[in-house]
């Protein structure tokens, strides 16, 4: 599209504001990439259309610049703010890859990364719209930020696109328990992802998010025989690559809540829940190099944010 055309829909937008934003709300794709007005907001859920301490100007051609952003991100092509951002992440060395980056906890941990001023790709099997609107249903609200989606399978595609100049690579794939290929979709995946990440050149650290010793070591490995080991290979093919200094294995036990309309089982009597956000900030210390080894249980992932 050309600027001339461009500026043009900026002129009509104002008769064309409402029905324009309502349409992308109800679509529930609308992402704002890059465009720090709305995390400034008290309440950013608000369209700016209704928001009178915006400037209306402003807001639509943040609209426009939204809505073509979207569409860029839904075909895999990223506008030319989105391709600087990234092309400065990687300078800069704070691109982030997060594997189930649109999952319970990779929401997080993207929403925390991105707080901290580093560019993430979250990769998933799914489209970048999907992601985007998962997200923001788990989250409450859409990511803010330099966030890039990618969609590929991690078991089969090539890896060395997305890992190129990935300094920290983040891995929250698995398959839950009772799920199709229990051991390979823990174990070799993440063997392949750990040693992709580590033949890339420039990441540097490795954090994977395991499960705890305690539910491992019991009554659990006689009914989850299969789902066990796969996580058991993963963690020694991150100790391997990346040895104990330059990874992190996080193994909460049972984390509370789920996305929103999904259902999970109850955990084993006694064994006390973790909130997602702990979780995510440990993973979050992880890659930026503030923890190092592994953190095991419930009470090792709440003495760790009680003391930060």
């Amino acid at each position: 599209m050309s600027i001339a055309t461009l500026l043009l829909l900026i002129l009509c937008l104002p008769l064309l504001a409402h029905g324009f934003v309502n349409h992308y709300n109800a679509a529930n794709v609308i992402h704002r990439p890059l465009l720090a007005a709305a995390s400034d907001l008290d309440d950013d859920d608000v369209p700016a259309a209704n928001n009178p301490s915006i400037d209306r100007r402003s807001a639509l051609l943040s609209t426009v610049v939204t809505a073509f952003s979207v569409n860029a991100i839904a075909l895999g092509q990223p506008t030319p703010a989105m391709a600087a951002a990234k092309a400065a992440a990687a300078a800069a060395g704070k691109k982030i890859v997060v594997f189930g980056g649109s999952g319970y906890v990779g929401s997080y941990v993207d929403q925390q990364l991105l707080s901290q001023g580093y560019q993430v790709v979250s990769v998933s099997r799914s489209s970048a719209a999907d992601q985007a609107a998962k997200i923001t249903k788990i989250l409450g609200k859409p990511l803010t930020g330099s966030i890039e989606y990618v969609t590929l399978d991690a078991s089969t595609d090539d890896l060395g696109s997305v890992l190129k100049d990935a300094t920290a690579v983040v891995s929250c794939v698995g398959v839950a328990p009772g799920g199709k290929n229990q051991r390979a979709g823990n174990g070799a995946v993440n063997v392949r992802l750990a040693d992709a990440s580590q033949a890339s050149g420039s990441c540097k650290r490795f954090v994977y998010v395991s499960v705890a010793s305690e539910l491992a070591n019991g009554p659990a490995k006689f009914l989850l025989g299969d789902y066990l080991k796969g996580k058991a290979e993963a963690e020694a093919a991150v100790l391997k690559d990346f040895g104990s200094s330059d990874s992190l294995i996080v193994k909460p036990a049972i984390i509370a809540g789920g996305p929103p309309g999904e259902l999970r089982p109850p955990g084993p009597p006694g064994v006390k829940p973790v909130a997602v956000e702990d979780v995510a900030k440990v993973v979050v210390m992880g890659a930026l190099g503030q923890k190092s080894g592994v953190v095991d249980g419930t009470a090792a992932l709440m003495e760790i944010n009680i003391l930060c």
